[in-house]
């Protein structure tokens, strides 16, 4: 599902993010980033989700060689992409299924599509019943929950989450992660950018090590502790 081969990228300057970063994910697996702050786990999955271009290499979405996607088709690449941030990124003026719909409302879904989708993705991450209620009436943990059903409600197949538990206690932090786990087994590619060690050892999952921008380590799922 998505591929790596020799990817490299610098910004202005010269400071490099990525060199020479080369791996391969299957579709319907679940990875972990892991790295030192400023190791380059943000810019990979930036490059993935195209919200930045490598500066050499190629990178590979579902066969497709992301230099071949112009300008005009980036929102069709980014439609099948659902990404997760660490701030939420929610528009605390509208409400939770709003919020949720946009993806919806921007691929064109008729409005009875777009509610009944937002309000399966909700129940989905455990909020049924919360589809009127401010962002702002929401707990931290809450307000991640919807932006994972915001990432999922598309139906994408590659979820990409940055940091999406370091504003959160540890037993939240647990739950979101085991929310992506259950996301996975529904078919989805997952990539996950997280520094939590405690997390990433308690999932089991393969996890691919960076050190300034270069893979030191490619951590089979067989091998993590726990």
């Amino acid at each position: 599902m998505i591929a790596f081969e020799q990817v490299s990228k610098r910004y202005a300057g010269g400071s490099a993010a990525l060199e020479n970063l080369s791996f391969r994910v299957a579709a319907g697996e679940m990875v972990f980033v892991t790295g030192h702050s400023g190791a380059g786990k943000s810019t990979l999955l930036k490059l993935v989700g195209l919200l930045e271009r490598p500066s050499g290499g190629a990178v590979t979405v579902a066969g497709r060689n992301l230099r071949q996607v112009r300008r005009r088709g980036v929102a069709a690449h980014r439609r099948g992409i659902g990404m997760v941030f660490q701030d939420h990124r929610l528009l605390m003026d509208r409400s939770v299924q709003a919020n949720v719909e946009l993806p919806l409302v921007v691929s064109g879904q008729a409005a009875a599509e777009r509610s009944r989708r937002a309000r399966a993705a909700l129940e989905k991450v455990g909020l049924g019943g919360m589809e009127q209620r401010l962002p702002t009436r929401l707990s931290a943990g809450e307000q991640q929950r919807v932006g994972i059903a915001r990432a999922i409600v598309a139906r994408p197949s590659v979820l990409l989450a940055d940091e999406p538990t370091g504003n959160l206690d540890p037993q939240l932090a647990v739950e979101i992660m085991q929310l992506f786990a259950d996301i996975q087994t529904l078919g989805a590619t997952v990539l996950v950018a997280s520094h939590d060690l405690f997390l990433i050892k308690r999932m089991r999952k393969r996890v691919l090590v960076l050190d300034h921008g270069r893979l030191v380590d490619d951590v089979p799922a067989s091998e993590v502790a726990a």
